[in-house]
């Protein structure tokens, strides 16, 4: 994807930036999710959920193919074995997802920081770029909250990738842009072949 040919050239930077950076963010932003904090009443439909979202936003970084979700997801439910997953588990993906979302937002954060971003013309850039960064450090808030509250991460990753298409050019996201919009029927169709045990 263009997002990760434009990113990952900068990660050295990035990763500096982060090292400065991170530390104060974390402290507003709260604990890390522990065994202890993580949610236990999530059921498997919610567990998946989360799991999809962190999948997608590997598709984003091209470290997974988009084709492969659906055969990991239902991957990770037999893992699970087709139920909840145990309270240790879901503050592993927790982590996961919380760290890896987090680099999503900031990556977005560092690429308008630079001048990366290509924004719509219709509107002065520095506008753009100033709406963006205070977006994404609210952004980054509601992702940690969701995840230490069980609550559903899927809108703070949908509102990331249309400010994504911002930083593209697009006013509004095409049909075809990113992954995210497909989560809620992808789990469906995953969860329903389970549920007939047939493969997804």
């Amino acid at each position: 994807m263009r997002f990760a040919s434009r990113v990952l050239p900068l990660a050295s930077a990035l990763l500096l930036s982060l090292s400065l950076a991170l530390p104060l963010q974390a402290a507003d932003l709260g604990p890390v999710p522990s065994e202890e904090s993580a949610p236990a009443t999530l059921t498997l439909r919610e567990a998946l959920s989360r799991y999809l979202s962190l999948e997608m936003i590997r598709v984003t970084f091209d470290v997974l193919p988009q084709e492969d979700l659906a055969a990991a997801l239902e991957e990770q439910a037999l893992r699970w074995g087709k139920a909840a997953p145990s309270v240790p588990a879901l503050a592993e993906l927790d982590q996961q997802l919380l760290s890896e979302g987090s680099y999503y937002l900031v990556s977005l954060s560092y690429l308008v920081q630079v001048g990366g971003a290509a924004f719509p013309a219709d509107r002065a850039e520095m506008v753009y770029a100033n709406d963006t960064i205070s977006k994404l450090n609210d952004l980054r808030r509601q992702l940690f909250e969701a995840i230490e509250t069980g609550g559903d991460v899927l809108p703070v990753l949908e509102e990331a990738e249309r400010i994504r298409a911002l930083t593209e050019g697009y006013a509004s996201a095409p049909d075809d842009f990113g992954v995210f919009s497909e989560h809620e029927a992808l789990l469906d169709s995953v969860l329903d072949k389970l549920g007939r045990g047939t493969p997804a």
